[in-house]
């Protein structure tokens, strides 16, 4: 670092004063302005935007794969595989990668497995892949059903990796599933991650507790430190920049949990042969910043969600000023680990900052990479495109471009975050020649409901692989939330060794069924989830948010892409089997989950009949109320009967973190706002939305009650009905109290009825209601994919929307 720009930011603000007019300073600033603007003109200018051109000495996994020995990947690998199978032989041997891609090769000689692979990853991905192809046998992020017979069944086959890269992942994961997990929750996940070759993955970095190490270093009060740093449940959003404070603060507790949980998986990860992805510094900083350092140049970050000034608004640094870098530098110098060469950095997720411009764009991309590189000379920055999808105004494809060639080529990895519905490398011509990841998004907040896009991720992958001029060089699973909808996970996971798409997806199905449930006899449910939840093909934004997670109103306007038939039929089928020969975890997890989704459906029904009949007489609209209040019901005893759709779960893991009975409240209070109002006054409501059983019974049903109980008044009185003056009741009566108030964690009361009888129950009780109509059938489709974005900002008004904001972009503006 250089001395000089050190002394300025760490003496007393007088003697900052005097060393800012320094010519010698202004002078390196310009030097070092002009020799980043020539070099990213010449980068414009030479670029080949084709594979042929392609600079992936950086992206070579025979080198980032390998900072352990082959013994040690091998005696990793050993530890996961033999917990299942004891007698096994594994041979790693690094020399094994063919054209940079992992490998295995699996082989029975005296019913004994034998395993030789590039890597650890690649030697339990293949174990993995003889448990499934061989065994018929399933381990998913819940449940598991792994059946290994006395006799091995016969194999020899050698897989080769279709790609450089397995990536997993989103920014936002930590915070919707990873956030009250223990070091034993994370190894165990990281083992999942090996047994389907993930070789790529963020890394689960104590960011905050270097940062306030920082921020105290610099001369930040404690006060101001705890002002800026987010709860738990929301440092995705304060490491964005998108907000701050809100849910906060963090105790020392919190830090000291996460280097723990930090040293143990990036070790495991490292051990293995997986890629950890640590985070760089992105240029935003805490609004005390212009406190520190008045003399610095700051950009307003303009509100996010109409989050109040308490809690939104920081400061985001000038890119050409010298403190971008050194602050840069102090958190990779706390983060930075030996070998590890991959970082990510997001500076404009959903955000934008005063006098934004191609030309800022351009040197923020340039500060960012200079920052990496002065602090390791073999950095790659990895960058989510979000920024592009979720703004595309912002965006225009030549301030893409000059963005994206702001870095030398193969120095950044682009992941295309949601390439199964919004894919932007044909739109961005393959990013300009940087190399990018097939990335499939499909769950936003973590919430449940079953959908998915299966002929297009069994497609669309294996074609833009072999494109013409195609960079990209890898597939990626990037969810915001996981545990719900393994089955579309899963094929997108055969995609990275399968050579081809499945040519029939219904005989794929009926395998997964098979391996997931340990029996045949679940096999036609399957064919009609494939033909009705599963064959989603549109740009609509599914968000989870459904008539019974909504907040209420009148104006909503449920839709599917399917019809309800299919889903009874489902329904029935599960809810009908012989359970003797289908009683693994998988088997009873989608008994409730179907129900699930039945009952959601039928309660959209419901509302629709509810939001008609309160115009005609009083007796039929609250026989109509009833009837979706009812069902309510149903649907949150059903799911008490499975641990997976317990609230309590959620809540009580939160509760264990805490030391005192304070921080008990604080990580309690973060866990219910996240799920419910997200944000002191409902900012982003209902985004993060679970159908648990305690959640529909205490607040999702307790909202729409009161909300149907005041509209069925107002018209037995004769009464208007104030539905906006209604809602700020539920508000303040139903949803602050169940955010902020810790009920205490019980167990959920089971009903004596068990699941399979529950479930057979409600399919009599709901399969056939003769006064509903389907929901209607709205799929927005483009001409050309291609051409089109789409804005994704989330606000009160979508609550009601049925189509995308689409925008179509054709020429480049700038």
């Amino acid at each position: 670092m250089n001395i000089e720009l050190t002394k300025l930011y760490f003496e007393p603000l007088h003697t900052q004063q005097v060393l800012y007019g320094s010519s010698s300073l202004l002078c390196a600033q310009c030097k070092y302005d002009g020799v980043a603007m020539w070099r990213s003109l010449t980068i414009v200018l030479l670029l080949g935007v084709f594979t042929s051109a392609i600079n992936l000495n950086y992206l070579d996994p025979t080198k980032l794969q390998t900072l352990t020995s082959s013994e040690t990947q091998k005696s990793a690998a050993l530890n996961i595989i033999q917990k299942y199978l004891p007698d096994v032989i594994v041979e790693v041997d690094l020399l094994w990668f063919k054209d940079n891609k992992d490998t295995f090769s699996l082989n029975t000689l005296e019913n004994k497995l034998h395993i030789r692979a590039s890597s650890g990853v690649a030697a339990v991905w293949g174990f993995n892949y003889y448990l499934k192809k061989y065994c018929k046998s399933q381990i998913e992020w819940q449940t598991e059903n792994v059946r290994i017979p006395p006799v091995l069944p016969s194999i020899n086959e050698t897989v080769v990796a279709n790609d450089r890269f397995r990536y997993y992942q989103n920014v936002c994961t930590a915070s919707y599933s990873f956030v009250w997990w223990n070091v034993k929750q994370w190894k165990k996940h990281v083992a999942w991650m090996a047994l389907n070759g993930i070789n790529l993955a963020m890394a689960p970095v104590a960011q905050e507790a270097a940062w306030a190490s920082i921020y105290r270093q610099i001369g930040m009060t404690q006060e101001e430190i705890d002002q800026h740093l987010a709860g738990p449940a929301f440092l995705s959003w304060l490491r964005m920049g998108n907000m701050h404070g809100w849910g906060g603060p963090l105790p020392q507790s919190w830090h000291n949990l996460q280097l723990a949980i930090q040293n143990e998986v990036i070790n495991m990860m490292l051990s293995l042969g997986m890629v950890p992805v640590l985070p760089a510094f992105n240029g935003h900083v805490p609004v005390a910043f212009s406190r520190v350092y008045p003399n610095s140049k700051f950009h307003e970050v303009v509100r996010w969600n109409g989050f109040s000034t308490e809690y939104c608004c920081g400061l985001f640094i000038n890119p050409n000023d010298p403190l971008f870098n050194i602050v840069g530098n102090m958190f990779l110098n706390v983060i930075k680990k030996p070998g590890i060469h991959i970082y990510t950095a997001d500076p404009f997720n959903e955000i934008s900052i005063s006098n934004f411009s191609t030309q800022l764009a351009q040197t923020t991309s340039n500060a960012i990479f200079s920052t990496l590189v002065e602090s390791d000379k073999e950095a790659v920055w990895l960058l989510q495109n979000w920024m592009f999808v979720n703004n595309p105004s912002m965006w225009p494809l030549n301030r893409v471009q000059t963005f994206l060639n702001a870095v030398p080529n193969g120095r950044m990895l682009i992941l295309d975050l949601q390439s199964e519905q919004w894919p932007q490398y044909n739109l961005y011509k393959m990013y300009f020649g940087q190399p990018f990841i097939w990335c499939m998004l499909h769950n936003f907040g973590g919430t449940l409901g079953m959908f998915g896009n299966m002929v297009t991720i069994n497609r669309d992958v294996y074609q833009v692989r072999s494109q013409v001029n195609s960079t990209m060089i890898g597939i990626g699973l990037t969810p915001e939330g996981i545990n719900q909808n393994y089955v579309v996970y899963d094929l997108m996971l055969e995609s990275a060794w399968r050579k081809s798409p499945v040519a029939d997806l219904t005989a794929w199905i009926t395998d997964y069924a098979e391996r997931r449930h340990g029996c045949k006899d679940t096999a036609e449910a399957w064919k009609y989830l494939l033909k009705s939840v599963y064959s989603f093909n549109g740009l609509n934004r599914i968000r989870g948010k459904y008539v019974v997670t909504r907040r209420p109103n009148f104006g909503i306007q449920p839709w599917a892409w399917y019809k309800s038939y299919d889903l009874f039929q489902a329904f029935r089928k599960l809810a009908f089997t012989n359970e003797s020969h289908c009683s693994t975890e998988g088997f009873y997890y989608d008994v409730a989950d179907v129900t699930r989704q039945a009952l959601q459906y039928r309660a959209e029904q419901f509302y629709v009949n509810v939001a008609k009949d309160r115009y005609g007489n009083g007796f039929v609209f609250e026989s109509s109320i009833n009837r979706f209040l009812s069902v309510l019901s149903d649907l949150s005893s059903v799911l008490g009967q499975s641990k997976y759709f317990l609230a309590s779960n959620w809540f009580a893991q939160a509760k264990s973190i805490g030391e005192t009975l304070e921080e008990e409240y604080l990580y309690e209070m973060n866990a219910r706002n996240q799920i419910t109002l997200w944000g002191p006054r409902g900012e982003i409501s209902d985004y993060a939305c679970k159908q648990w059983a305690e959640v529909i019974r205490d607040y999702y049903i307790p909202r729409w009650k009161t909300f149907l109980s005041a509209a069925l008044k107002a018209k037995i009185a004769g009464e208007v009905f104030n539905e906006q003056a209604t809602r700020r009741v539920v508000t303040e009566n139903v949803e602050i109290p169940y955010a902020t108030t810790s009920f205490g964690i019980t167990d959920w009361s089971l009903p004596s009825e068990p699941l399979m009888g529950q479930a057979k129950n409600l399919y009599r009780k709901w399969a056939y209601v003769a006064d509903v109509n389907d929901l209607p059938i709205m799929t927005t489709k483009a001409k050309r994919a291609s051409e089109f974005i789409v804005s994704d900002g989330e606000s009160e008004d979508s609550e009601t929307a049925i189509d995308p904001y689409v925008f179509m972009i054709t020429t480049p503006t700038d």
